[in-house]
């Protein structure tokens, strides 16, 4: 489930940390004619594997933070995946295409992020590296966990 988070301090990540954030520009697609530019960085903290953090920026110095699964980005990344809030669509094969197609739903309207593949998909190995497939309980602070799901339902 992603939740979407606004975060205005822009919590930096320290240097210590096994997979380093990713930045890069993505493509919002606002309209079958038009695309407009956002930074993009994926943060993941291996205290929370389950989840990778991407906040998304503009030139107006607007910031919002979506927290995706990280094994739905992964599985976006072969086969249309998700479903809600979040799905993702990977590069059409047949068409030679090389982006990621992200659909985010909130409260208050849609996304339609085009994110290249190459650059996402390197940095998602660095996670699996820090925190392998089937690890991920072992590092989860589970009463962390559950007091932000518990706290989630607040909203």
């Amino acid at each position: 489930m992603a939740v979407p988070q606004n975060n205005p301090r822009g919590d930096i990540r320290s240097a210590e940390q096994d997979c380093p954030d990713l930045t890069l520009t993505v493509w919002l697609h606002v309209s079958l004619d038009e695309s407009l530019p956002l930074q993009a960085r994926f943060s993941y903290d291996e205290s929370l594997p389950l989840e990778v953090d991407v906040e998304f920026s503009n030139s107006a110095g607007g910031v919002v933070t979506w927290a995706l699964s990280r094994d739905l980005l992964i599985a976006g990344m072969h086969q249309p995946s998700g479903d809600g809030d979040v799905r993702i669509l990977p590069p059409c094969p047949r068409h030679g295409g090389n982006s990621l197609w992200v659909l985010l739903q909130g409260r208050r309207g849609a996304a339609l992020l085009e994110i290249r593949l190459a650059p996402v998909r390197r940095w998602i190995v660095g996670t699996l590296k820090s925190v392998p497939f089937g690890t991920e309980g072992l590092s989860m602070d589970w009463d962390e966990s559950f007091s932000r799901v518990l706290a989630q339902g607040d909203r």
